[in-house]
């Protein structure tokens, strides 16, 4: 792993390894590049594999400000600038797909992204008239501010087991809580709020970028009928369900997401 400083003002930790089309993985909010640890060897085989932490995530440093979506998708913009990413697609896993419909919209017609593949991620975290499949009403939002600012690592030990289909090892919780711990309360309060009251529902049907959604049958956190409009509403897409999954199908189905993942891929 290396540490890029960025034009933007942040630094970065980057894993970069393997060769041929870039596949460039975006973690969820206040997680890590870790919920990636059993696709980034194996895709590595056949593919240039770019993992990072956003700023003040993970093993990225701490930085004062620019805690939001659209500053994380310039910061993306500018690893795909500084690594030289030409065809690349990119995999955003929960908040990463808003960061990544961000990118699209800020830097429209891009012709470095090839590919977007969006993993458990519906336009809108924000239960609201019109759109019911989000993750939290601004009440709830509140609550959940409350108890990251109350108690930032006791919050999400509580909401990593709510992301899964299957049971987590003591090992697996508590190395999930860490890396998560890592963005501190005060980052993590900010970008917690500022993504869930992000909307791409206008947004969605004008893109023409191939996209490959990926879900999980057992999802407790994006309601799977959000994946449904996004089928529905997007222009080029394919929806895969992974029935032995949550919110991570990534972690808990990995071998069956790295081969859908490389086929996809293969077929732009």
């Amino acid at each position: 792993m290396t540490l890029l400083d960025l034009p933007t003002g942040a630094t970065v930790a980057c894993t970069d390894t393997g060769s041929g089309r870039p596949v460039l993985l975006l973690h969820g909010v206040c997680m890590s590049q870790k919920f990636f640890e059993r696709n980034i060897g194996p895709l590595a085989g056949g593919h240039r594999v770019v993992a990072l932490d956003f700023r003040g995530h993970g093993e990225s440093p701490s930085v004062e400000g620019g805690h939001t979506v659209a500053q994380y998708a310039r910061d993306v913009r500018a690893v795909i600038e500084l690594l030289d990413l030409r065809d690349a697609v990119v995999v955003g896993w929960s908040m990463g797909s808003m960061v990544l419909w961000d990118y699209l919209d800020q830097f429209a017609g891009d012709p470095r992204l090839a590919g977007a593949v969006v993993v458990s991620q519906g336009p809108s975290d924000l239960t609201q008239p019109g759109w019911p499949y989000g993750i939290a009403d601004v009440p709830e939002l509140r609550t959940y501010l409350q108890l990251a600012q109350d108690d930032f690592a006791g919050f999400f030990a509580g909401f990593v087991p709510e992301m899964f289909a299957g049971e987590l090892t003591e090992t697996e919780q508590a190395g999930f809580v860490k890396a998560i711990s890592a963005v501190g309360a005060n980052a993590g309060s900010v970008i917690l709020v500022n993504q869930t009251l992000q909307d791409y529902r206008e947004l969605i049907p004008r893109l023409t970028v191939p996209h490959l959604l990926v879900w999980g049958r057992d999802e407790k956190v994006g309601k799977l009928a959000a994946a449904d409009w996004l089928h529905r509403e997007l222009p080029r897409s394919e929806l895969h369900v992974f029935e032995q999954s949550g919110h991570c199908p990534m972690w808990e189905e990995p071998d069956k997401f790295n081969a859908l993942l490389a086929e996809w891929v293969a077929r732009l």
